[in-house]
């Protein structure tokens, strides 16, 4: 059985009284067993105001199951609105109740019944609040709720006087990395309330409207509050003719990315009204991890009928770093936004592991002990005359130090023309689109035939990594043609293995990356002096990983909104993945094994593309979305920060709005960026090693210096003025 603490706090945790009177003293054992209460005429609460405390101590005394204390009408009639029966234990000698509206009428209409079972009443005290105005509240606390831990549950009776179109405001503080606010309807299963949806929150309170079917459940259930990470407040009805709201919002400014001065911001507020309304606006400035920073404001007057501009500056510059703001206007949500300031001066230190460069050299030599034995089977109704289009299979490395290879595919569009041709490899992201039998999205497949002369000279490949799009999919699915099903064997690739670094999906996966490069690199038509790469949130991190791990040099990449990085600080600032992570955490340690948070970080820092990207010195441009809760900029940015890329070489692309995704421009953009670094290599001869095909002379690198035909490795040369690769 449960039992809810409902607009009840400790007193201890309550407001210092201004103001405290004693209305009964004495001693009455309250036994409902036994018909043993205590009964208050109305009169005793005359003085008091919504916002009040009552008090009610007592000498707990036990002797039952579920002692509890009952605030009942004065004519026993039911319990006072909005408050339930409040669980009490030894040790505790008094609660304190928080008197909204609802209940103080009752109190001053019928007088009061303090019964229950498991204590003797000692005293009833009345506390003068804190002035607030709790009109409209039908609940008032402070109940942390975790991440989809801890909630609050609101009786029926809070509910009672509520009425169809009435506005219902959720407020709250202390919002955490993804707060989220959800709805429940306390019956079986703990449905989601009618007419309201889950959703990400900012500001100081959610509303909605509350609809018939709504309105049947309160009163017929009441409601759970219930979501991820913030502090719940109180929950208020008001009637919409009780509002003036202002038309509120808050343009982009400098793309809201600040590197010279302290950050400033306009908020516009249009007034609707015939009369002047005064404005009391608010930014409040949190780190990306909601740490406060500072809160800036000013009081305004926005004319009838008119407009204001309010203009709020911080008044210190913060230090590099992502930040959100939280722009209010009479407690109304102009908008929350996230803003970078020097954001290319984010520091994510590395975390690297001793045998982090061991540990990728050995998966290395496992996969090139694998032979790549690739299948090509062209796709007829996608091939044009200047590329063909082909599903490709192929081996990679087990999941684990043995066992068979596992087979990966993609799709591959090759030159017809026989000549050499600039290799793009695509990588993809997380396959979560896709469920089976429910939720569809079928993996993108070339269409050559329309190609312009442009794209025909790439030899692109797209690659499905093992267990996703391509290989998480029947022949139903896919645009091949290709009649074989192919199946995801690994449920939720982020957790698969997780903690076992010999076998963990990433692992496997990122050897599937350079699978790619390998079978590229056998292909007569691939120039692989000209390999580029480009991947959006986890193709962003394979992308990175490729790049790293490589034997062969990238000449540019475009990782964007990039998955995969300095997860210590991504685990602060989003609630997933790392609500996978801290589950496979605890069902490690449940079945007996030991993963402390130390040891969680230590396992996910092999894989952190921050500490991948210090391998990386090639061209590198990328692409953030400043409001990204998905792969946050914090994170996109760590690997773009820790490359060893000249700063000539690097670009970032903020997009001061844009979520989880690029701008419509990104591939034009990317593509761009490409062309600066092809080099033309017509007339480039081969040779498989530094001992045939040489003749007297000097050899030197296209940096013009002198190599020893000795230790010629991989790459491109110059010797007697003929260029020539060693492959």
């Amino acid at each position: 059985m449960r039992r809810f603490l409902l607009v009840v706090l400790m007193a201890a945790l309550l407001p210092m009284a201004m103001n405290a009177a004693v209305i009964w003293s004495g001693e009455q054992v309250i036994d409902w067993n036994n018909g043993k209460f205590l009964q208050l005429e109305a009169a005793k609460f005359e003085n008091m105001k919504a916002g009040d405390q009552l008090v009610v101590k007592f000498q707990f005394t036990g002797g039952t199951q579920w002692p509890q204390v009952s605030l009942a009408k004065g004519d026993w009639s039911g319990n006072l609105k909005g408050i339930a029966n409040t669980a009490i234990a030894e040790g505790m000698t008094e609660v304190s109740y928080i008197m909204l509206t609802p209940a103080l009428t009752e109190l001053k209409a019928a007088g009061l019944i303090v019964a229950g079972i498991g204590f003797t009443l000692t005293a009833i005290e009345t506390i003068e609040g804190d002035g607030g105005d709790y009109s409209h509240a039908v609940w008032v606390g402070a109940t942390t709720i975790g991440n989809w831990s801890g909630y609050q549950q609101l009786p029926a009776t809070a509910f009672a006087d509520a009425t169809e179109g009435q506005l219902m405001r959720i407020k709250f503080k202390n919002l955490g990395a993804g707060a989220y606010l959800a709805l429940r309807n306390p019956v079986d299963g703990w449905p989601t309330l009618s007419d309201s949806e889950d959703t990400y929150i900012a500001g100081k309170y959610q509303q909605y409207t509350i609809t018939a079917a709504m309105l049947a459940e309160l009163q017929a259930n009441g409601m759970v509050v219930s979501g991820v990470n913030f502090t719940v407040t109180s929950v208020e009805l008001w009637n919409a003719d009780e509002i003036k709201t202002l038309a509120l919002s808050v343009p982009v400014t400098d793309n809201w990315v600040f590197t010279d001065g302290a950050p400033s911001f306009t908020i516009h507020a249009e007034n609707p009204y015939a009369e002047a309304v005064t404005a009391n606006a608010f930014i409040e400035v949190f780190t990306d991890k909601q740490e406060p920073v500072c809160t800036v404001g000013k009081s305004v007057s926005v004319p009838a009928n008119g407009s204001q501009d309010i203009v709020l500056t911080l008044e210190d510059t913060p230090q590099a770093g992502i930040y959100h703001a939280t722009a209010t206007v009479n407690d109304d949500l102009a908008r929350g936004f996230y803003f970078a300031v020097n954001p290319t001066q984010i520091v994510s230190a590395t975390d690297k592991q001793n045998d982090f460069d061991s540990y990728w050299a050995a998966a290395k030599q496992q996969l090139a002990a694998v032979p790549v034995e690739a299948t090509m089977t062209e796709i007829p109704a996608r091939s044009g005359s200047k590329r063909k289009v082909y599903l490709v299979e192929m081996q990679s490395i087990a999941d684990g130090l043995s066992g068979d290879p596992v087979i990966i595919r993609g799709y591959y569009a090759e030159p017809t023309d026989g000549q050499k041709h600039p290799v793009l490899i695509h990588y993809q992201g997380y396959d979560s689109e896709y469920r089976p039998g429910g939720d569809s999205a079928t993996p993108w497949c070339f269409d050559t035939r329309w190609d312009s002369d442009e794209q025909a000279q790439y030899a692109e490949f797209v690659l499905s990594n093992r267990g996703q799009s391509v290989n998480n999919r029947p022949a139903s699915g896919r645009d091949d043609g290709i009649d074989r099903d192919f199946t995801n064997i690994y449920g939720d690739w982020f957790a698969y293995q997780f903690g076992n670094k010999d076998a963990y999906y990433y692992r496997g996966a990122y050897m599937d990356c350079l699978r790619a490069i390998d079978f590229l690199a056998s292909r007569p038509t691939s120039d692989m002096q000209n390999l580029f790469a480009e991947g959006q949130s986890q193709g962003g991190a394979f992308t990175v990983a490729a790049a790293a791990l490589s034997n062969y040099k990238f000449k540019a990449i475009a990782p964007a909104i990039t998955f995969m990085g300095d997860f210590p600080d991504y685990f602060q600032i989003a609630s997933w993945p790392a609500s996978v992570a801290f589950n496979c955490q605890k069902e490690i340690v449940a079945a007996g094994g030991t993963m402390s948070d130390a040891d969680l970080y230590a396992f996910l820092s092999y894989y952190d593309t921050k500490n991948l990207a210090t391998s990386i010195t090639c061209p590198y441009i990328t692409s953030v979305g400043l409001q990204d809760n998905v792969c946050p900029p914090h994170t996109n940015l760590a690997p773009y920060n820790n490359v060893q890329t000249a700063e000539a070489d690097k670009q970032v692309v903020f997009n001061a709005e844009l979520q989880h995704s690029t701008n419509g421009q990104w591939n034009t953009t990317f593509m761009d960026f490409f062309k600066k670094y092809i080099t033309d290599t017509t007339g480039i001869s081969e040779i498989s090693n530094q001992k045939s095909g040489m003749n007297n002379g000097e050899t030197y690198n296209l940096a013009g210096q002198r190599v020893s035909d000795t230790q010629l490795p991989r790459g491109l040369f110059i010797r007697n003025g003929k260029k020539f690769i060693v492959k």
